[in-house]
């Protein structure tokens, strides 16, 4: 219970992280810029190459067209709420409020948790406004409908990948926050290296089968890559026996990968106590 009571209040904090400043409507709007220009830039970069001639014939753009969209959308999803732990460690570090933390020697993992499950619901509600957004702007600025299935049995199972997916987008950022813990320069900066390396291996613009081996390997087997594709199966394709295939997946891999990511930071953490280090000042 006391790590119920912990992840519930970090949760409140994240979210007063995120909008104490403002109010909800106005903090949800300035947060769907970003996955907005995200999604947009994506979908503006291939609809500028079937104009100019790109091997995609009129029929598949469509369908091609709603593939960058649900992938990019994705991407951006993952990647605005996996780099909380470590953004929550290097922001508290700097203000001297992570020390603070350690009021118990088990508070830090639901502190860390509590964050990052308040940035998934923000970082929800303004993905799929952006994902709205973009099917939009297809369909009046460039006359192109994205075959989005929106019924209530692929709402539901859609929503249900989400929340799959926060296993492995947690256990993301606890690996990254096991190097955060212990760094005292850039650690601020090692989401935007990884992000990166994730837009690649997720499938998120292009099928990781294009990569050369071993990289499609790699990509094929990371949850992330189960997640886009399970969502993509329901709302682009309408097929649901695929769906609960890479739905297992990526819970599987989630798993694995929130189990590895728990372990290592919490050897960092205890060698971070060893160290002297949980205070120290980040540059």
């Amino acid at each position: 219970m006391s790590y119920v009571r912990s992840l519930i209040a970090s949760i409140r904090v994240g979210w007063a992280r995120d909008f104490g400043w403002t109010n909800p409507i106005l903090g949800f709007s300035l947060k769907t810029i970003a996955p907005i220009a995200s999604t947009m830039t994506a979908l503006t970069i291939l609809y500028i190459g079937f104009r100019n001639g790109a091997s995609i014939t009129p029929d598949n753009f469509p369908s091609k067209l709603g593939f960058i969209v649900i992938g990019a959308t994705l991407y951006a999803h993952i990647s605005s709420y996996s780099w909380v732990p470590t953004l929550a460690i290097a922001e508290g570090k700097w203000t001297f409020v992570f020390p603070q933390v350690y009021v118990s020697t088990k508070s830090s993992p639901p502190y860390l948790a509590g964050r990052c499950l308040a940035s998934f619901a923000s970082s929800t509600v303004t993905s799929m406004a952006s994902l709205a957004v973009a099917v939009g702007i297809s369909l009046y600025l460039f006359g192109v409908a994205i075959p989005l299935v929106v019924t209530p049995l692929s709402i539901v199972l859609f929503g249900l990948a989400l929340v799959v997916n926060i296993f492995a987008s947690m256990g993301l950022g606890f690996l990254l926050g096991a190097y955060a813990i212990l760094a005292s320069k850039f650690e601020w900066a090692l989401p935007t290296y990884v992000s990166g390396i994730l837009m690649v291996f997720s499938g998120a613009l292009f099928p990781v089968t294009s990569l050369p081996r071993p990289f499609s390997d790699i990509g094929d087997v990371l949850p992330f890559t189960e997640f886009i594709r399970a969502s993509r199966a329901v709302l682009l394709y309408d097929t649901v026996g695929p769906y609960f295939y890479y739905l297992g997946l990526s819970f599987l891999g989630g798993v694995v990968l929130l189990a590895i990511g728990l372990l290592a930071f919490k050897y960092s953490e205890e060698r971070a106590r060893r160290l002297g280090v949980l205070d120290r000042k980040v540059v």
